[in-house]
């Protein structure tokens, strides 16, 4: 990871959320996109096709086409910048498990993503952007704490010890942020990353040794670990725990600072596309990052949202990858601009996100005890699997659990099936549930959106939450 990158791009992001008016932020938001517009144009063939007929110079942003997932995957080869590698070379790359932590030609990161499509993305950054990207992202969450006397409690003989309790058996960006870190920061920090996908036991073993003063997970997993902590198998004391990917109930929220109640807890808004799309301030309002992209809230038919008024999904526009621009993407995500100050004083807009809500699983062991288990991990055993382009995860029962996928063109359907069965019952044999649950796989058309909203559910149950859970 370039150093100067990081750093510079760490430093610009404190001092504007200081120091700049909200005119300043416009400024800035409006100098980078245009920026992004004319180097997409110039370097990209789906830019040229997209913003070819636009004076870019004064340019009304909802004039160029939206994109989503399944557009950006079927043009991929259209939507990077010359140079990037193709379709065919990302996907080579990402399907080995060996690759993971490595970057393809030594210049680029490559991650994949279901989302809420439950349709597998592949997105590209060049190494620079990742570090702007990424120096921005530890500035805006740790802002508080990058001063003096908090940073010089720390020095290679006491370092300071970053937990990730993520997916890490693939090319997931939350993995990958734990493993390009530049040389400087690794000599005042560990980050090391704990499999989700790992029986709790193990992971619990391990956090007790690691004793973290940091720690990052999804919502769902924090708080199954706040109820671990609770129990007393558990046993670390972070300072500082911050949470994304998934919405945050406030029972969660509570779970977690009650089992860690030492740790200030911040909420993260990003995706693979983008990573740092908003974050907490200590005021627990969660501010847009206007000076690293363009969020744009829309109705069902694309159209804007007034202020107040939650949107039925958002477009995304990442300000600082040049690699793969993405430009008015779509996100299946709620998102409301709050028309409210927040005491913090930071010139970026308030907003509050809704994302998808996939649920808990609450399934029984051979003794007919109850373990909780997230959503999250079941998600990691779709990913990288050949033919495969969407899914959904169904409790029908209790133990009873249904997978539906849409295979692609061309898909060895059984080859598909018989691999999902074999990730399931592995990771149920290694998590209290051998010949415990009752699994079925088909093959369907579409997937089952529901009645009332345009959303879809991944991960879902239609089981009552046990009340010995």
């Amino acid at each position: 990871m370039s150093l100067m990158a990081f750093l510079g791009s760490a430093a610009g992001a404190l001092y504007r959320e200081r120091r700049y008016s909200e005119a300043q932020m416009q400024a800035v938001q409006a100098r980078r996109l245009s920026a992004l517009l004319q180097h997409a144009r110039a370097h990209t063939a789906l830019g040229e096709e997209r913003l070819g007929h636009l004076d870019l110079d004064a340019v009304d942003l909802t004039r160029v086409p939206t994109i989503t997932k399944q557009l950006l995957t079927e043009r991929f080869d259209h939507s990077v910048a010359h140079g990037v590698p193709s379709l065919a070379e990302v996907m080579a790359f990402t399907a080995a498990r060996d690759q993971v932590g490595h970057q393809l030609k030594d210049e680029f990161i490559c991650a994949t993503t279901s989302g809420t499509t439950g349709r597998v993305g592949y997105f590209v950054t060049d190494k620079r952007a990742w570090a702007a990207l990424n120096g921005a992202l530890f500035a805006r969450i740790l802002r508080h704490r990058l001063i003096p006397r908090e940073v010089l409690r720390f020095s290679p003989m006491r370092r300071y010890r970053m937990a990730m309790a993520v997916a890490t058996g693939g090319h997931f960006i939350t993995r990958l942020v734990s493993t390009f870190q530049p040389l400087l920061a690794r000599g005042m920090m560990t980050m090391e990353a704990f499999s989700i996908t790992e029986p709790i036991e193990a992971t619990v073993e391990k956090l007790n040794r690691y004793q973290p003063h940091y720690l990052h997970s999804y919502p769902t997993y924090l708080e199954m670990l706040a109820r671990v902590q609770l129990e007393g198998a558990l046993q670390i004391d972070p300072e500082f725990i911050s949470l994304g990917s998934e919405p945050v109930s406030a029972l969660a929220r509570a779970t977690i600072q009650r089992a860690f109640p030492n740790a200030e807890i911040s909420e993260t808004y990003g995706a693979t596309e983008c990573l740092p799309m908003a974050n907490q301030c200590r005021h627990g309002r969660l501010h847009a990052n206007t000076d690293l992209c363009v969020l744009e809230p829309v109705d069902a038919d694309g159209q804007p949202v007034p202020v107040g008024v939650p949107s039925e999904k958002v477009l995304v526009t990442n300000l600082l990858n040049r690699a793969q621009p993405l430009i008015r993407y779509e996100l299946m995500d709620s998102v409301t601009v709050l028309d409210e100050p927040c005491p913090c004083g930071a010139a970026l807009p308030v907003i509050r996100v809704e994302g998808r809500s996939d649920d808990t699983f609450f399934l029984a062991d051979h003794e007919g005890r109850f373990h909780a288990y997230p959503p999250v991990p079941f998600e990691v055993l779709f990913l990288d699997l050949r033919g495969l382009e969407q899914y959904q995860l169904v409790h029908e029962a209790q133990n009873h659990l249904h997978i539906r996928v849409v295979t692609g063109p061309g898909a060895d359907v059984a080859a598909v099936k018989a691999e999902l069965l074999q990730r399931f019952r592995r990771y149920f044999a290694q998590n209290h549930l051998a010949e415990c649950v009752r699994l079925d796989v088909s093959v369907v058309p579409t997937l089952e959106r529901e009645a009332t909203g345009h959303k879809l559910r991944q991960v879902f149950s239609k089981v009552p939450r046990p009340v010995a859970a």
